[in-house]
C-alpha cells in the first residue's frame, strides 16, 4: 500500500483512503494517506468494518490529524452537520447520489432506494462472485436474500453456482456476483444486487445531483446557525 500511495500523490494527487476500523485508519495515515475516510456498518455497497460510522469517527479522530469524513447512512443536512459538529471535515455519500438523474444506475435500482428504509437493507456476502470470500455487502433486500432465511453471512464463493441473469450488451451477469443493474443491463434485475445504505429511508425522489448537494448544503448551515464550518459552502 504505500508504493501505490506514494505512485499517486507522487502524480500530484490527494489520496483519499476509505477504512472500516481504528487499525485500518492508523495503517492508511502510515502509508501517507492525506484523507481519512470513517465507513461505517450502515453505508451501502461493500462494507469494510463492523462499528457504526460515528462511533469509528469519533475514535478516529482522537487518534489523527488527518481530516476525517464520515460514511455510512448518510443522505441529509442533518447528517453533515452531525458529521461537522464532531470536528469531522465532511461526508462521503453513495446512497444519496445513486439516486440522481446523473447516475449510471438503472431506473429499476433507483426506484427500490426511493421505496426502501434503512430496514429494509441487509448485510451479507452472498453477493459475493468477483470477490474474495467474506466480502459483505448492504443491499436492498430482495429475493435472494429473502431465499438466505437470515443465514446472510458465511458464503463460499466457491461453493456458489454461476448462472447467468442478466446482461451488459454482450457480457453476462450472475447470480449471486457483486454486479448492479446499471442502465445497459437488461435481465432479471430484482435478483441482482441492489446496493443502498441505511439512510435509503430519507431518500424520497431522484433529481439532479446539484439539487441533491445544495439541500444537504442547506439543510446543515439551518442546524448550525450560519456559515457551514470546515470548508463547505452552498452551490450556487
Amino acid at each position: 500500500m504505500p508504493d501505490v500511495v506514494a505512485r499517486v500523490k507522487n502524480a500530484g494527487c490527494l489520496v483519499l483512503h476509505q477504512v472500516g476500523t481504528e487499525a485500518a485508519a492508523r495503517m492508511a495515515e502510515a502509508a501517507g494517506a492525506d484523507v481519512i475516510i470513517a465507513q461505517g456498518i450502515e453505508a451501502g455497497g461493500h462494507v469494510h468494518g463492523r462499528s457504526p460510522a460515528f462511533g469509528l469517527a469519533e475514535r478516529i479522530l482522537a487518534g489523527t490529524d488527518l481530516p476525517v469524513v464520515v460514511s455510512g447512512g448518510i443522505a441529509t443536512g442533518e447528517g453533515l452537520a452531525a458529521a461537522l459538529a464532531i470536528g469531522a471535515s465532511g461526508v462521503q455519500c453513495g446512497t444519496a447520489f445513486l439516486a440522481t438523474e446523473e447516475s449510471f444506475a438503472h431506473s429499476y435500482h433507483k426506484s427500490r432506494i426511493v421505496e426502501a428504509t434503512g430496514e429494509d437493507t441487509v448485510l451479507t456476502d452472498v453477493f459475493v462472485l468477483n470477490w474474495p470470500k467474506g466480502a459483505a455487502v448492504r443491499v436492498i433486500g430482495n429475493s435472494v436474500t429473502e431465499g438466505l432465511k437470515g443465514n446472510y453471512l458465511g458464503h463460499d464463493p466457491d461453493s456458489l453456482p454461476r448462472e447467468t441473469i442478466a446482461h451488459d450488451d454482450d457480457q453476462p451477469r450472475l447470480r449471486f456476483s457483486t454486479d448492479s443493474p446499471l442502465r445497459t443491463t437488461t435481465g432479471d434485475l430484482e435478483a441482482m444486487a441492489l446496493y443502498a445504505g441505511q439512510g435509503a429511508g430519507n431518500i424520497p425522489d431522484v433529481v439532479p445531483a446539484a439539487a441533491r448537494l445544495n439541500t444537504m448544503v442547506a439543510q446543515a448551515r439551518h442546524i448550525l446557525k450560519g456559515p457551514v464550518r470546515n470548508g463547505f459552502t452552498a452551490m450556487s
